[in-house]
């Protein structure tokens, strides 16, 4: 009996794995290529060294007899490319850049002589030959230069060749965290898929990086109707859902970005729009970290132009954005950490306005257009009305005496 049970639980296991999505491959890239000599002939039995300087991960290959290789499952990073032959000077690619689901090609041409001679090149191949994928990736250098309205990464969505998206809905939490709609090649703003280091980050509701909903925080839905007694009735309509915006992680903590707006292979095709991957930074063999603020403030704005002609003054905002990185090493060679924070306090009415009326002395019970015209010295609007229906009457009544 104990055997049929363990051999159901292994059954039932798997067929829980296999409906999983498989999103392993998008934060580990590879290194591929050929090695061949000064003539062009491909060289066979060459040794091929990859090395993370700031992890200390080394992986070793050997071409093929045609002269290729291929080493994968390569965390994000730099690396060193080391080629050595016999009888061949030994060849050096220091700078080769490795981004998640993407494959680098790094081909190396020995040249004849000692194996301790040595050939560095320096530059960085940045042409994808291995598949035909459109789209691009950001590195976190570039991710932390790009000025953004709100911090959002979506905003870097854009840059993509045939992708748009709507104007900045607002900065808070009621805007679904500053994100961005994102329109890629003519298809839905709900088409698009979002993973977090492998992680499908989908909006469940629909589809949606942002919820766009400026106001009714504590509303579940839009269109709501306030009933007798103050209750709320909404229409319960998924697609109108709020509060159900994409996670934002602060820029400071994003290694990479990678956006797949087309010819995409098999393993990004559950959707007709933009493929986007976050990737956060991880530790080293040394201690990093940062810390930052960005403040801003209505005293170092203008007024808009109709508070401005209304003659009132500029609505306050104060918004101030706070945090820090640190990364390092818990067993040096082996296991890393990095951990972030970061807070936000706001106050901002630039989306509403009030104009306080001073409450008239003297009010009481009696609300007649009479007396409340009393109370300011204001002309009564019932005996206004008689006045103009009886200049609206009195051309009519002169016809008529005159016929």
């Amino acid at each position: 009996m104990l055997k049929v049970l363990r051999s159901l639980l292994v059954f039932l296991g798997s067929l829980v794995l296999l409906n999983l999505p498989c999103y392993a491959q998008q934060t580990l890239g590879a290194i591929n290529g050929t090695v061949t000599d000064s003539s062009g002939a491909v060289v066979a039995k060459a040794t091929v060294k990859v090395h993370n300087a700031a992890t200390n991960l080394e992986q070793t290959a050997t071409t093929k007899d045609d002269g290729s290789y291929s080493i994968v499952d390569l965390p994000i990073g730099t690396y060193e490319v080391t080629f050595t032959r016999g009888g061949f000077k030994t060849e050096v690619h220091s700078r080769i850049l490795v981004q998640g689901n993407r494959t680098t090609t790094v081909n190396g041409s020995l040249q004849p002589g000692e194996v301790t001679a040595q050939i560095t090149v320096s530059a960085t191949p940045l042409l994808n030959q291995t598949d035909t994928t459109n789209g691009y990736t950001l590195g976190s250098e570039l991710i932390e230069s790009i000025p953004l309205g709100t911090g959002s990464f979506t905003q870097l969505a854009i840059l993509a060749p045939g992708v748009n998206a709507d104007l900045l809905g607002g900065s808070g939490t009621n805007t679904g965290l500053g994100n961005q709609n994102i329109f890629a090649n003519g298809q839905r703003d709900t088409s698009n898929s979002f993973t977090f280091n492998s992680v499908s980050a989908n909006n469940l509701f629909n589809g949606l990086s942002s919820s766009s909903i400026g106001e009714s925080r504590f509303v579940l839905n839009t269109n709501e109707q306030f009933l007798a007694g103050g209750q709320i009735q909404t229409n319960t309509s998924v697609f109108d859902a709020i509060g159900q915006g994409l996670p934002t992680p602060p820029p400071e903590t994003i290694e990479e970005i990678q956006v797949n707006t087309s010819m995409y292979d098999a393993s990004q095709g559950a959707n007709s729009g933009a493929h986007i991957t976050v990737a956060t930074k991880s530790g080293t063999n040394d201690f990093h970290g940062q810390a930052y603020e960005l403040h801003q403030t209505s005293a170092w704005n203008a007024n808009q132009f109709f508070l401005n002609a209304a003659g009132i003054a500029r609505p306050p905002l104060h918004r101030n954005t706070f945090g820090g990185t640190l990364g390092g090493p818990i067993k040096r060679n082996k296991v890393f950490f990095f951990g972030s924070y970061q807070g936000q306090r706001v106050t901002d009415a630039t989306n509403g306005s009030t104009q306080v009326a001073n409450v008239p002395t003297g009010l009481t019970d009696d609300r007649s257009p009479a007396t409340l015209a009393a109370l300011n010295d204001w002309p009564s609007t019932e005996a206004s009305c008689n006045r103009e229906r009886s200049s609206a009457e009195s051309p009519s009544r002169r016809e008529a005496t005159s016929a």
